[in-house]
């Protein structure tokens, strides 16, 4: 069998997943699964990470004056870290020049921590900004994903379920080996 060019697409045929699009319209059995009703800074669960409130877990990996770095608490992958600014903000047009500045320096660190600590060269960053594009906490973040050559298998595609394969303590660990990358000047 031969390899497949890291550079193509893994999948050569698209798969139709009509439950995608139930979940993105709000149809059916997902209308309700994903909904904040009040998120002001008294009761978002970003704020509540930021301010370490013992009943909500946090799995932070590092945080300076303006950011935090935690781990997303339903990862896509291993080593899946949200980053935020620690005042509560909704959306980005709202940042300063100068701390969205700041925020794409930072987002670049935030990279090469994924990379080094989760031994991959491949992540995929963003945000989603809004419900329909599928912004559910309306504090701003950002993710960052660690992607493997090979990822799916079939519980996946089968059981539409993704198999996480370290715990979030044993990736906040391994990813706080690393957390000295998040530092600098640059």
């Amino acid at each position: 069998m031969s390899e497949k060019d890291p550079d193509q697409p893994m999948f050569d045929d698209p798969i139709l997943m009509e439950h995608k699009y139930n979940y993105i319209t709000r149809q059916g059995e997902f209308k309700d699964r994903i909904h904040y009703p009040d998120q002001s800074s008294t009761n978002c669960i970003i704020c509540r990470i930021v301010e370490e409130d013992p009943n909500t877990p946090g799995y932070e990996i590092y945080r300076n004056d303006k950011f935090i770095v935690f781990l997303n608490l339903f990862p896509y992958t291993s080593g899946h870290i949200m980053i935020s600014p620690l005042a509560h903000m909704r959306d980005y047009e709202d940042f300063s020049t100068d701390l969205a500045e700041e925020m794409g320096v930072f987002i670049q660190r935030c990279i090469r921590l994924v990379k080094t600590a989760m031994r991959t060269d491949s992540v995929n960053v963003g945000w989603n900004q809004g419900p329909v594009a599928g912004g559910s906490i309306k504090h701003w973040h950002a993710h960052v994903v660690p992607r493997y050559p090979n990822e799916l298998n079939f519980i996946e595609i089968i059981a539409r379920s993704r198999p996480v394969i370290q715990s979030l303590e044993l990736t906040q660990n391994i990813l706080k080996e690393h957390a000295h990358l998040l530092e600098g000047s640059d």
